[in-house]
């Protein structure tokens, strides 16, 4: 059986559904499988998820050789994400230069559509993979069912997503018919969706995959005055949707009560200044790190390293890769209550808070930052669901049976000690 795991082009540096699809092609080569990742559009030689698939040997191709319009417009998009003077001259620029974004490179991907249905038609793949969000996804949905190969349409957000991705879930609502079945990341997700688009017969269930670096026991850190300090992580991309402001402000509550507590933020994205800038207004500077993107799992694996506690405060979520690599970890984990979050997180393993609400988020932080052995034990806890629901071992038999099931070839592969999803699958 031959796979190819579909996405017009990579979003990098900080994307979600790009880090699903590499987890899963490298999960699948390494484990035998006939996988390849096909790209509407070929990637640059320093975009760092090309890199990875590379020296994991994983195949890349990609649909068109070369278009001059999509290379201006990344060119174009990649000067304007670096600029990041302008979002804070033009306050809230971001959601319309998404919806910009959105519109043009779905212009551009209609030009294309002849030679993905092509390409498609001459491949000899058994299954089509596409994720989402992606604006190539209905494209290459029409495409594969075109060419007369079954596609699984998987879904990595919410559907109560954020306002600027409503026009990319009307033009993909016409597509989800023609896929052989559609997948969500969670049980909790699969019911919201098939109450979101109640054609559909059925949403089934594709956990997340993570690789497991075997990080275990994060111990206590040590602060430069001597004095124990409990490190809250952050690392997402830095927009208003993934709440750091709402972290902020819940830091300066916390601060009020004790000064042995410090955030460590990773990520980038155009609200950066603007989160500096609120820093710097609640006077947290000495109690506020930037530490920049990381890259792969060894950058992840030094960053969760040095903290306690893991917080993502988002305002809308799928399953957040983020949190499930804390987990991986043994962090407890504090985040809001939307989209799976529910779903990965069992109260003895983390805090969930009710999304915008900084006094709720400042207690949270405040119990796990007077508790260590709370912090202990709830990351144990968090280390043990991850192994049994997003470690590899756990996700490639449902990924594999999937892919069985949809490719119509009735060879439906066991699953290996019953992941906890499976009815849900």
């Amino acid at each position: 059986m031959k796979i190819g795991l579909c996405k017009g082009h990579f979003y990098g540096p900080v994307s979600g559904a790009d880090e699903i699809l590499v987890s899963y092609a490298i999960s699948l080569h390494q484990s035998g499988h006939e996988v390849d990742v096909v790209l509407l559009y070929k990637p640059s030689e320093s975009d760092r998820f090309y890199r990875r698939l590379r020296q994991a040997g994983v195949p890349v191709v990609h649909v068109i050789n070369r278009s001059i319009a999509f290379m201006i417009l990344r060119s174009v998009r990649g000067l304007l994400s670096s600029f990041l003077l302008l979002f804070l001259l033009i306050p809230r620029s971001e959601a319309s230069l998404r919806r910009v974004w959105q519109v043009l490179i779905d212009l551009i991907s209609r030009a294309h559509y002849k030679h993905c249905r092509d390409y498609f038609s001459r491949s000899d793949y058994d299954v089509l993979h596409v994720f989402t969000p992606d604006t190539s996804a209905t494209l290459m949905i029409r495409a594969g069912k075109e060419a007369g190969i079954p596609v699984l349409y998987h879904e990595m957000g919410t559907p109560h997503y954020l306002p600027a991705l409503d026009p990319h879930y009307k033009r993909l609502e016409k597509v989800l018919p023609l896929c052989a079945e559609v997948a969500a990341l969670s049980p909790i997700l699969a019911r919201q969706w098939s109450e979101r688009f109640p054609f559909l017969s059925s949403v089934s269930v594709l956990p997340l995959l993570t690789h497991d670096s075997e990080m275990l026991n994060v111990s206590a850190r040590i602060a430069s005055n001597g004095k124990p300090e409990t490190i809250f992580g952050y690392a997402a991309r830095i927009e208003e949707g993934k709440g750091p402001f709402v972290l902020a402000d819940a830091m300066a509550q916390l601060r009020q009560s004790r000064q042995d507590v410090l955030v460590r933020l990773a990520g980038t994205g155009p609200a950066t200044q603007e989160v500096k800038a609120r820093v710097r207004e609640l006077q947290l500077n000495g109690s506020w790190e930037f530490a920049g993107s990381y890259e792969g799992a060894v950058g992840c694996s030094a960053f969760m390293r040095t903290l306690d506690v893991f917080v993502l405060p988002s305002f809308a979520e799928g399953t957040s890769k983020s949190v499930i690599e804390a987990m991986a970890h043994g962090l407890p984990i504090i985040t809001t209550n939307v989209g799976g979050s529910p779903d990965l997180l069992t109260p003895d393993a983390g805090i969930l808070v009710p999304p915008g609400d900084s006094a709720a988020l400042a207690d949270a932080m405040q119990r796990l930052a007077s508790d260590p052995a709370l912090r202990k034990r709830m990351g144990q806890a968090a280390r043990e669901r991850y192994l049994k629901l997003f470690a590899p071992d756990a996700v490639l038999s449902v990924l594999v049976s999937t892919y069985s099931r949809v490719a119509g070839n009735g060879h439906h592969v066991s699953h290996n000690g019953q992941h906890p999803w499976a009815s849900s699958v």
